[in-house]
């Protein structure tokens, strides 16, 4: 039987480990880049839902006072903004609701939540 000799080459263990080591810290750091990067975006599209939700609440409440009185049938509110003035909500969005314009009518209902604004635009 052939034996082998050992290669007489010192600390070869230590890089051949070492370069091991830093391939498992790349994929792990870019694995928690991947999380991290979705955590955000959730984090945006929740603020976004919010947002586009308050603006709902808005248009509501518009429809609701429209059906219940006749005070959006002239042009007097026409370039009106805060029809309602700013209405914060429980959640601690808000939304402003805008007359636009007579013929057709049109209405903007804008919710906001921390940094983001959503709209929804009614037309009668």
């Amino acid at each position: 039987m052939k034996k082998f000799s050992s290669y007489n080459l010192p600390g070869s263990a230590i890089l051949l480990t070492l370069f091991i080591l830093s391939a498992i810290m790349l994929i792990a750091l870019g694995g928690a880049s991947v999380v991290i990067s979705g955590l955000k975006m959730g984090g945006i599209q929740s603020q976004s839902t919010r947002a586009y939700f308050a603006a709902e609440a808005g248009a509501e409440r518009l429809l609701y006072g429209f059906r219940k009185t006749s005070q959006f049938e002239t042009t007097v509110l026409v370039g009106t903004e805060n029809v309602f003035g700013t209405t914060t909500l429980s959640n601690g969005s808000s939304y402003i609701v805008n007359y636009d314009s007579f013929a057709p009518i049109i209405f903007t209902s804008i919710g906001t939540y921390q940094n983001t604004k959503r709209s929804v635009e009614l037309n009668f």
